[in-house]
């Protein structure tokens, strides 16, 4: 062998080698590489598909019991689909977490309605002020809060010295 050129082709993930041999016959390989670990590692359409479908109703430990269940693998081999791997890929896909009820607020809606930190919300939550629901420990509260709660809200919120230094 005299020499030999590596050149990348047009297709992805091949490359070219060219042999100039030493009686001067030339040869052409072409050299499939391997996948990238990235992309050995990608989970495939239809996975991140099912998982936008049950996000709109289920958080991601939830969503990682039903895939288990209907049989779906996490491609690392040996590793299973965790509430982790849920997280990471409604991250990576921007899907979003379930919608709270229809007609409820989150903590930070009730901030920004009441320009009041998360720990005076807190506080109305944990006194029964405000009634909140949890689906379960840890999750995000459900806020209701009806007319009349609104302006007494209000009306706590613009008279007090602790709200208002």
């Amino acid at each position: 062998m005299r020499d030999i050129t590596v050149t990348k082709g047009p297709e992805p993930r091949v490359v070219r080698l060219h042999i100039r041999w030493q009686g001067g016959a030339t040869e052409t390989l072409l050299v499939q590489l391997p996948q990238k670990r990235a992309d050995a590692t990608r989970y495939p359409s239809p996975f991140v598909e099912r998982i936008r479908e049950l996000a709109v109703n289920h958080h991601d430990d939830e969503i990682a019991t039903l895939l288990r269940s209907e049989g779906y693998k996490s491609t690392i081999p040996g590793k299973p689909i965790t509430r982790g791997t849920i997280a990471w890929l409604r991250y990576k896909h921007r899907i979003q977490a379930p919608r709270p009820s229809q007609g409820t607020l989150s903590v930070r809606q009730v901030c920004e309605k009441y320009g009041v930190s998360h720990w005076v919300v807190h506080y109305w939550i944990s006194r029964g002020i405000v009634p909140a629901n949890q689906r379960k420990p840890n999750a995000p509260y459900a806020i209701t809060i009806d007319n009349k709660l609104d302006r007494r809200l209000q009306q706590w919120v613009a008279n007090s010295a602790h709200l208002h230094p």
